[in-house]
């Protein structure tokens, strides 16, 4: 009988701008999970409008976002520097905005899914990057709306924590499926 004995060892390193000018690379890596969590928060928000609670999707914006923040998505094909195809100042509006676009499509639930985040810090602001995978559902029985795109965000250090003060979505794709007939 052989025994074989395995160990791996897993190291978090504190990234390059938590080494910079020697700030805490303790508070840097909280910021960044504070800063990560606003996508996750984001998600969050837009699913609870999706699937019938606006109250709590509009009380869950405004943990993600600035009073006065600027939202906006453009579906593909649109120009990423002309006027959005769906925009608002706030997170009341934007929560607004949300329901609507849901509504005018039929929505009956949604699931929104982000991943690859990537966050870039210098003081009190930063840039946050991450892909979107969503799933729109139309017909309980089966069709669904299934997009794809990029949130470009611009965060902000306020007294109440980290929060998106501008948010660009911008969508590559937006694809109907049709569940086959039985």
């Amino acid at each position: 009988m052989v025994a074989v004995s395995c160990f791996a060892s897993v190291a978090i390193s504190p990234t390059a701008d938590a080494k910079k000018g020697g700030e805490d690379a303790g508070k840097r890596l909280s910021d960044r999970a504070e800063i990560a969590d606003l996508t996750y928060c984001y998600a969050e928000a837009t699913d609870a409008i999706g699937n019938g609670d606006f109250a709590k999707g509009k009380a869950t914006y405004k943990e993600c976002f600035t009073s006065n923040a600027q939202i906006g998505a453009y579906f593909p094909g649109a120009d990423p520097n002309g006027p959005p195809g769906v925009g608002a100042t706030g997170p009341e509006a934007w929560a607004v905005e949300v329901q609507k676009v849901f509504a005018d499509s039929g929505y009956v639930a949604t699931h929104h899914l982000v991943s690859n985040v990537r966050i870039d810090l210098d003081g009190n602001t930063g840039t946050m990057t991450s892909y979107l995978s969503a799933t729109h559902v139309i017909d309980p029985d089966g069709a669904i709306e299934v997009a794809h795109g990029t949130y470009f965000d611009t965060v902000v250090r306020t007294p109440q924590g980290w929060r998106i003060a501008k948010r660009k979505l911008l969508l590559i794709d937006f694809v109907r499926l049709e569940s086959p007939a039985p």
